[in-house]
Formats: C-alpha cells, structure tokens, sequence
C-alpha cells in the first residue's frame, strides 16, 4: 500500500473502528484455538526474525511451517509462510501475565480482533469488542491496521517473486517467505 492521494484515510478507519469498540479483556482467547478456529498465528519470515532477534528463542522455537501446503505435482508441496508454536493447546508466548513477546508480536497479534479486507474492516469475535474507546486509541489501531495491510502486500508481492523464480525439489516439502525458499526435511505435518 503506498501513500498516495488515493491512500485510505487512518481517521476514517479510526472513526469506524471507535464506533465498533474494543478494549482488550487480556483472557488470551485469541492465543487459543477455537471451536472452528485452530487458532494459528500467521507470521511472515520478518516477524518470525523479529521475534527471534527479540530473544524469544530459536526460528525453530519460535515458528513452524504454516500447515496449508500446497501440492506441486512433483510429490513436493509447498507453505507460504510460518505459525507460532503452540504448547500445551495454546500460543507458546502466552503466559499468566499476558504475551511473553508482546513487544515483538506479530501484525495479526497487534491488531486483533481487526483486519482489512479489500480495504474493508474486518472483526472477530472476541469479549472485548462493543466496550467503548477513545478516538486517539482507535486512530493507533487504524494506523497499525494500514501499516499492517502494506507490510502484508509487500510480503506477498516478494513471495510472489521467489515462487515464479524457484523450483521446488522433487520430493521435498518447504516454505517459500519473503526471504526465500526453505526445504522442511524435518517437517511431516502439524504439531
């Protein structure tokens, strides 16, 4: 998303977003997974390493393959991306005193229960929406929710890029990021 004349306005989402309302309860339902909801955390290579710069623990510690892959016909198959661990049924950074990460948390994770789609916003269900805010927190959320819409797209158009360029190993399963390709030899399935 560049900043344009034709660029979304933050306080328009801000103004939306603050007639919804939210105010997070802390209950950790969204570092769970739900009853239709496996409660995966997307997370690109970036945030993955930002996590891991962060001392959060090890790229293996911290993400494993996100488990959509896709079949190339050649008994290989393909992921686009990564997921937080989880550990005993929940997001391996939630703790009792909330997220062990916080300052390094993912886009999805900052910006929850928002999303944009196709420049709409986008809410999930959580206790903490309908609970009024204040314009000034609705206007960091909007920010955030467009500052993560940009980072999203310019992850897509690099993995985008590498997918047209790579071939994928007979055989092999492996994650194309927006750093590259990754074989996952290791890697048979969800954990």
């Amino acid at each position: 998303m560049k900043n344009t004349a034709t660029s979304p306005d933050p306080l328009d989402f801000a103004q939306e977003i603050q007639a919804i309302g939210f105010s997070c309860q802390r209950c950790g339902a969204c570092c769970r997974p739900g009853q239709d909801d496996p409660g995966l955390v997307f997370a690109s290579h970036g945030e993955v390493e930002a996590l891991v710069l962060s001392g959060a623990g090890t790229w293996d510690e911290v993400a494993r393959p996100y488990p959509e892959f896709v079949s190339c016909g050649n008994g290989a198959a393909v992921t686009f991306g990564w997921c937080l661990r989880h550990e005993d049924g929940r997001c391996r950074f939630l703790t009792e005193h909330g997220c062990a990460s916080y300052q390094a948390r993912p886009w999805i994770c900052r910006t929850y229960p928002f999303a944009l789609e196709e420049g709409e916003i986008m809410v999930s269900d959580c206790p903490g929406v309908g609970i009024p805010m204040s314009i000034e927190d609705a206007l960091t959320l909007a920010e955030d929710l467009l500052e993560r819409a940009r980072c999203e797209e310019e992850d897509e158009e690099r993995v985008r890029a590498i997918f047209t360029t790579v071939q994928i190993p007979e055989g092999k399963r492996c994650v194309i990021d927006g750093s590259g390709l990754r074989i996952c030899e290791e890697y048979s399935g969800p954990r």
